[in-house]
């Protein structure tokens, strides 16, 4: 009896009978592994790749890497005003960055931008940093300001993050029109162009030989491969009502 009982193997190494159930199950809880791996590699791994180099490439659409020695400091206080409304006509290089007084002095929403074609209206902000983006478009800080003459006032805004203000930056078609009310004023362009550059070429930065306006934002949609730029020529400047002024 006790030879018996010594024979018996312990509850514990009694092996579990595989059964056509079972394999059954694991086989599909290995191709349901598969498939979720499948759908986050396709889906979300080139997205998140994307959005990887998107940040490491955007502060070089936004941040002018210039030497301030080869800045121009532009004293414009002596501009001559324009006989009919008074508001000055200012001469500005068109072959190198200036920093002029009137960019020395802009604040956050000392400008607000209407751009219909955008379904956007807002203040300007100041610089064009990631810190200051977030919150909504912002003034190069090599810009010229609204005014007759020929500066060209830059304005970088998001596309596809944050607030994507610019998110149809891509849809300006002939008759659009800008608006920047500043300094009482109400600064009217019509649509120019649209082109795409290079990070490297800030040549839409630049003042031309007319009063322009000049918005820019990443391109493609997504990215921070290369920078879309649209322009606008100013066509009419009207003094604002008192109280709708968008600065003191």
């Amino acid at each position: 009896m006790a030879l018996k009982h010594a024979r018996q193997k312990p509850q514990h190494y009694r092996q579990k009978k595989v059964t056509a159930r079972g394999v059954l199950s694991a086989i599909l809880l290995c191709a349901g592994a598969a498939l979720v791996l499948y759908y986050v590699v396709v889906n979300w791994v080139p997205k998140w790749y994307r959005e990887f180099t998107y940040w490491q490439n955007l502060s070089n659409l936004t941040d002018m890497d210039v030497s301030e020695a080869d800045v121009s400091q532009l004293d414009t206080s002596q501009a001559d005003p324009l006989a009919g409304d008074n508001y000055p006509r200012y001469t500005y290089p068109t072959d190198r960055f200036f920093l002029s007084d009137e960019r020395k002095a802009y604040q956050n929403g000392d400008m607000t931008l209407r751009v219909p074609r955008l379904a956007y209206e807002g203040e300007v902000r100041s610089g064009t940093t990631q810190s200051v983006l977030k919150y909504g478009p912002g003034l190069y800080r090599y810009s010229a300001l609204p005014s007759y003459g020929n500066p060209n006032v830059c304005i970088a805004g998001h596309r596809g993050v944050y607030g994507a203000e610019f998110y149809n930056i891509d849809k300006f078609e002939e008759g659009d029109k800008i608006y920047l009310d500043y300094n009482g004023y109400r600064f009217t362009y019509a649509y120019v162009e649209t082109i795409v550059v290079p990070p490297n070429d800030w040549g839409m930065i630049y003042c031309a030989d007319y009063s322009a306006v000049t918005l820019t934002s990443c391109h493609p949609m997504d990215t921070s491969a290369d920078r879309m730029c649209v322009r606008g020529k100013l066509i009419a400047v009207e003094e604002l009502p008192k109280d709708s002024s968008s600065s003191g």
